[in-house]
């Protein structure tokens, strides 16, 4: 068979085919003849043997070797007989294929295509070739034919048919003039050939994307069909008004379909088309359209009718009646779709209030209580009741008060979106989809603590004011997740992970004011460290006692500032003075370690020195604070009302420090000895500065100079009092103490 192949691939080429032909015919002939003769001398052959006998004559001998030649020339026979036939047909396969391409030529498109499937089954009945490279040749030429008749065929098509779209219009036009005679034409092509359906599959998908896919993106659209030679349908596009009913989508669509099936044939509507119809009516009026109210749920069922009615319609043009329905199958999944909804929207909504630069101030008039009326508040609006198992559980829940103070418009609105997300987790009746929206009352305000240091730490570095409202707004959300996660318990919907953002909350808002408090601290002991220190040598001197002056004049500037900043109700007392504390020690640690770092102090400058300590000291003023504010803070606190953990309640509120002192200095004193160490330390140098050694230390037997270690005290001696030997017993004694 390899001899046939070679020879039959020399000489399958076209322009010689014929000659090719008629040589080997005239060999064949010739071979015939020259077989009839041979047969003719063996029959004399036989009857001389006969006569003779083969010993005489020797012919025998002979006559074996012309029988081996004949064979031989018999096969050589046989073998140009079967390459005549294959020849033959080649022959009539070259004029088939011309005739193919001519009728294609010519755009007899149905045809071509039935000369292309007999060409296919004379080659695949042809076993002389079968296998051979010259058959892949035949077969890869059909297939070439068969994909040039489909592109004509879609060409032809699409010569028929115009798109025109623009943002105010879309416009589709069939050519009817094209059309005559040939739709029975192209359709009878696309039947002959294989894989014709996706001609049409390509077709209706381009009417789809060029025509359709911009009509439904307009928010309102109207039609007029109107027929003439040149039939169009036309679509008014418009994005400036209200949105187009379902229903009038609907029906839309389906007369888009009608139209080009009264011109092309409803063969065009292939099911994955038709499909694809049905899934833009979905997106644009479905699933954009979700519904993110109890109230407008209720409604909805009218646009899911719509819906149904117009796909049942739309996909009984459809071959395959199992096919796929996307319409069908998303109504089934119209609560989940609608829980989905809700908590995309609340995580998006908590996304952008943590990102968001605005930094817009809620300002608590009064302390906020908590209780039913205040939920209903949050939750309630025209489209959303409070659920009756959440109003019962809120009634059995313990009365609860978070303290005025400034917090953000961000916080409250991610605190509001998490109540009405646990309200609706109590009004769906499936259990999985309630636990999700439980879950994502819980993420938003996860997501919010964690992304809002995230995206602003640097403004939270910078601003004082933005870091202890990032605090109130911490203690706030501790608050009310603590309260949530109570209530959910209730409704047998625990989430353990309520408790753990509640501390989250807690644990960001104690870290950010504790930085906050260690930032500023450093700032204001660099203002009150007297130039590193020097200023606290030869205090007397005038230009040293300018420089310590202006030094505790910058830090009285800067403390002031940062009180104003933080004076409640900004804050509360309790904060307020916490704060307060943590700068007045850094300040006051600043000025006695500059001044027990002095080695020599002389009489003038112990007088200097003294009273600049009892100057820093005045600054616990500060702490005085209108007896009004501190009043309401004490009654708050007195009625033990706040419903938090120990340690939420220990960051905002003190009973001792809100309580009603109207003289300005004793509440100084007093709150200066409870929220900053330093002070009676400072008080301490003032003193140790003007008296004497003894006084020292009768003063450290009593243990008033507990706060000072040993080497500080036996610093200040030795910079107060000229070396002589009481002195050096004094220090021993020190020591011993």
């Amino acid at each position: 068979m390899g001899g046939m192949d070679t020879f039959v691939e020399h000489v399958i080429d076209g322009d010689c085919l014929d000659e090719n032909y008629l040589t080997y015919s005239a060999a064949v002939t010739k071979a015939e003849s020259a077989q009839s003769s041979i047969a003719q001398l063996l029959q004399g052959v036989d009857e001389l043997q006969l006569m003779l006998g083969d010993e005489e004559t020797g012919i025998q001998t002979r006559l074996d070797t012309a029988i081996k030649n004949e064979e031989q020339i018999c096969e050589r026979v046989q073998s140009n007989s079967a390459i005549l036939q294959c020849l033959t047909q080649l022959s009539a396969i070259n004029r088939e294929l011309q005739d193919m391409d001519r009728l294609v030529q010519s755009g007899e498109l149905d045809k071509a295509a039935q000369k292309a499937e007999s060409i296919e089954t004379t080659v695949n009945a042809m076993e002389n070739i079968e296998g051979t490279h010259i058959a892949a040749i035949l077969v890869e030429r059909v297939n070439l034919a068969r994909m040039n008749i489909k592109e004509n065929v879609l060409r032809e098509f699409h010569k028929v048919i115009a798109v025109e779209t623009n943002a105010n219009s879309a416009n589709l036009r069939v050519d009817t003039s094209r059309l005559k005679g040939r739709i029975s034409v192209l359709f009878a092509a696309l039947d002959s050939v294989k894989d014709g359906e996706n001609v049409l599959k390509e077709l209706a998908l381009y009417i789809i994307s060029a025509f359709v896919k911009p009509v439904l993106a307009a928010q309102l659209v109207t039609h007029d069909d109107a027929e003439s030679p040149t039939s169009e349908f036309n679509v008014h596009l418009s994005n400036d008004s209200d949105t187009t009913p379902t229903d009038e989508v609907c029906d839309l669509v389906l007369s888009i379909v009608a139209f080009v099936s009264r011109f092309l044939g409803g063969r065009v509507w292939v099911d994955v088309a038709l499909t694809e119809l049905a899934q833009l009516v979905l997106q644009r009026c479905y699933l954009q359209r979700i519904p993110e109210t109890r109230t407008e749920l209720a409604s909805f069922h009218k646009t899911v009718d719509a819906l149904s009615g117009f796909e049942a319609t739309l996909l009984a043009q459809c071959a395959d009646p199992s096919i796929e329905r996307p319409i069908q199958a998303a109504v089934k999944r119209l609560d989940e779709l609608f829980v989905e909804r809700q908590c995309a929207r609340a995580l998006e909504q908590s996304r952008r209030a943590a990102e968001s630069t605005a930094f817009a101030v809620y300002k608590m008039d009064t302390h906020q209580e908590w209780s039913l009326a205040f939920v209903q508040a949050t939750v309630e609006d025209p489209d959303t009741k409070l659920a009756s198992s959440f109003a019962q559980s809120i009634k059995e829940h313990p009365a609860a008060v978070f303290p005025q103070c400034i917090i953000s418009e961000s916080i409250v609105g991610t605190v509001s979106s998490a109540y009405r997300l646990l309200n609706e987790s109590m009004q769906c009746n499936e259990p999985g989809l309630a636990q999700r929206l439980a879950e994502t009352a819980q993420n938003v305000l996860d997501v919010y603590c964690v992304l809002f240091p995230v995206v602003h730490r640097q403004q939270l570095r910078k601003v004082p004011a933005l870091a202890l409202q990032f605090f109130n707004d911490c203690m706030y959300g501790a608050h009310h997740c603590t309260i949530l996660g109570q209530l959910a318990a209730a409704e047998n919907n625990a989430n353990p992970n309520w408790s753990a953002v509640a501390r989250k909350f807690f644990d960001s808002g104690i870290r950010h004011v504790a930085e906050l408090a260690e930032s500023e601290s450093r700032e204001l002991k660099s203002l009150v460290g007297a130039d590193n220190g020097t200023g606290f040598y030869n205090a007397s001197d005038e230009q040293q006692q300018d420089a310590l002056a202006k030094s505790l004049k910058r830090g009285r500037l800067a403390l002031t500032q940062l009180c104003a900043a933080m004076r409640p109700p900004n804050v509360t007392p309790h904060m307020f003075y916490r704060i307060l504390g943590r700068y007045l020690d850094a300040m006051f640690a600043a000025i006695i370690d500059g001044i027990v770092g002095v080695r020599d102090i002389g009489v003038d400058d112990s007088q200097v020195l003294s009273d600049h300590c009892r100057a820093a000291y005045s600054l616990v003023s500060l702490f005085h604070l209108d007896p009004e504010i501190t009043c309401a803070y004490s009654t708050l606190t007195s009625a033990a009302l706040v419903n938090s953990t120990d340690e939420q309640g220990d960051a905002l509120l003190d009973s001792d420090d809100e309580s009603d002192e109207s003289e300005t200095t004793a509440q100084g004193v007093r709150l200066a000895k409870k929220h900053c160490q330093m002070s009676d330390k400072l008080v301490q140098l003032a003193d140790i500065l003007m008296i004497s050694r003894a006084d020292i230390l009768a003063r450290r037997r009593a243990g008033l100079l507990a706060q000072y270690s040993v080497n500080e005290l036996v610093s200040l001696v030795r910079a107060l009092f000229s070396d002589t030997h009481e002195r050096a017993l004094d220090i021993d004694e020190l020591k011993r103490i």
